[in-house]
């Protein structure tokens, strides 16, 4: 069951990715939330999972994609383009 976890995370990571190139392109926004909320499922199933290669392409994948879509756009918002 866990080497099926970590085979999803890896599939829900080339998913998320492709949903965030196509946004960066310009083709739909509404591909933003979906990236969003398969790259986060495929965060918590890679924790989960058992250790090899799929858990590391997982981990570390869909972790970038989280990273670039909501951490890095929450501080640049919150501490750079604040204007008094």
């Amino acid at each position: 069951m866990k080497k099926k976890l970590s085979v999803l995370s890896a599939i829900l990571f080339i998913i998320g990715l492709i949903t965030f190139v196509l946004m960066l392109i310009g083709i739909d926004d509404y591909l933003y939330n979906f990236g969003i909320f398969v790259s986060v499922i495929g965060l918590f199933l890679a924790m989960f999972a058992e250790k090899g290669l799929y858990r590391k392409i997982g981990l570390v994948g869909n972790g970038v994609i989280v990273l670039f879509i909501i951490i890095i756009p929450l501080i640049v918002t919150t501490f750079f383009w604040n204007t008094p």
